[in-house]
């Protein structure tokens, strides 16, 4: 989690990219509107949506959309749809857990729970599953 002044900074950056987008593409007068409470809500709505999401991704998802459709001005919902595919990609292409890794060594799991009783340390349990 970001602190205010990084998470400002950061806000401030992803602002820029729609403005790179809107001067690359320019279909509303961009430049003419700059100032006006009509501009100002634009990018406070493109970083509200995605503020959130790392810049590097930000950045990834404007040249994806707008390759896809070079004709036609991204909003923050293009972008963000964009960023969830392109994660969505990642997990399934990301190795399956080794179902027989183990964290600690019997013994050691022994140990623990050895300390956990000495202690009193009571688990609760809910529906049978100690949680």
């Amino acid at each position: 989690m970001l602190d205010s002044r990084s998470l400002d900074k950061h806000r401030a950056l992803v602002a820029i990219e729609l403005e790179v987008l809107a001067k690359k593409f320019d279909r509303f007068g961009w430049d003419r509107d700059l100032g006006t409470p009509a501009h100002d809500r634009l990018l406070i709505d493109w970083m509200d949506a995605l503020c959130d999401y790392p810049l590097d991704e930000v950045r990834a998802a404007c040249r994806v959309v707008v390759q896809g459709n070079p004709n036609k001005m991204p909003n923050e919902g293009h972008i963000k749809t964009q960023i969830v595919k392109a994660r969505a990609k990642f997990v399934v292409k990301a190795p399956e857990p080794d179902a027989n890794f183990q964290i600690a060594s019997p013994e050691a799991r022994e140990r623990m729970q050895k300390m956990i009783e000495d202690v009193g340390f009571a688990p609760k349990t809910f529906g049978g599953r100690t949680i």
